[in-house]
């Protein structure tokens, strides 16, 4: 198959690519930066251009038959935030629109579970409504809005796959999409003694997920909605696990969420004035950890044969990486 695909320099976008290279599929990626793409294999064309100007890729989408839309602007904190409805919501929109008019079959847009919300209580499914009427942050927000945008035009007539991972983890690129492994290298490093009360998260190991595009890109499932999301559990499970692969003993203690937050009010208000990123979290990525984001993945368990990995062993494997790869001593 010919395939399109935005956003496979981050973390996610880079193992489908490989996995789908070596499926010996035609694939054209865009590229904002070619030096990020420098590391694709030899055989993948290289588009240079941005998500949000369509008009510097719809060249390339002549003779596609499927286009894969991973690109998402995946911050905490932008100082212009209308970036975020810009990449998020605009581009996720004309880049659906430019594959209609270019006639390609289908369009598998990568979500996310925070389009969804949070759960507070059973594991969210593809048919449940929201259960919070407000967002945490601008990235909840646009995704959100984002989904929505998707659905409507799913309803319009467009081709296209919504799929929503949840929290991704595992051997990959350090992008910010790659949250687990980048808070962990510190804690594993002992550089970060202390931790979060988090509740139950749906953690998703990487290569399930690409696993699950796989069957949406080559195959025609019969829903157009999946959750791809990995196994609940809670914040003293994951340090468990954690403990039990790396022989790192939990945090000595959590530090309270009120602190939590004065924390990250004091990240984002040096980040307003200087211009720099928050280098843990704000005020607002500590509301988001006050929450349960637990996902069913039963749908796409069922219809895409999906697998999930269990915790410990997706930790394993991530943790053996980044010991292999020096990141952690």
């Amino acid at each position: 198959m010919r395939i399109f695909l935005t956003g496979a320099t981050g973390f996610l976008g880079q193992e489908l690519l490989k996995a789908l290279f070596s499926r010996n599929h035609q694939l054209t990626a865009l590229a904002r930066s070619p030096e990020k793409a420098a590391a694709f294999p030899s055989g993948v064309q290289i588009v240079k251009g941005k998500v949000e100007d369509p008009a510097g890729y719809r060249e390339a989408l002549a003779g596609q038959d499927v286009f894969v839309h991973i690109a998402a602007l995946v911050k905490m904190w932008v100082r212009d935030r209308r970036q975020f409805d810009l990449i998020n919501v605009e581009s996720l929109q004309n880049a659906i629109r430019a594959s209609t008019a270019a006639g390609i079959p289908r369009f598998v847009y990568a979500s996310s579970f925070m389009a969804l919300g949070p759960s507070d209580g059973p594991a969210l499914t593809e048919a449940d409504a929201r259960r919070t009427d407000h967002f945490h942050n601008d990235y909840e927000r646009t995704k959100h809005l984002g989904d929505l945008a998707a659905r409507k035009l799913q309803g319009e007539g467009h081709s296209l796959y919504i799929l929503y991972p949840g929290v991704i983890y595992g051997p990959g690129n350090l992008t910010d999409g790659n949250i687990v492994a980048k808070s962990l290298i510190p804690f594993l490093n002992g550089k970060m003694p202390f931790g979060l009360a988090l509740k139950e998260w749906s953690y998703s190991y990487v290569q399930d997920v690409v696993n699950g595009f796989i069957k949406v890109i080559e195959e025609q499932p019969a829903s157009k909605r999946y959750i791809l999301g990995g196994d609940n559990q809670t914040g003293e499970s994951f340090y468990q696990a954690l403990y039990e692969v790396s022989g790192k003993k939990p945090p000595v203690m959590n530090i309270p969420m009120p602190m939590a937050s004065l924390a990250g009010y004091g990240e984002y208000l040096l980040a307003q004035l200087f211009g720099r990123e928050p280098s843990m979290l704000t005020h607002e990525v500590a509301r988001i950890y006050q929450h349960a984001w637990a996902y069913d993945s039963s749908l796409a368990i069922r219809e895409l044969n999906y697998k999930i990995t269990p915790l410990k062993e997706g930790l394993a494997k991530m943790v053996k990486w980044l010991r292999e790869a020096g990141y952690v001593r």
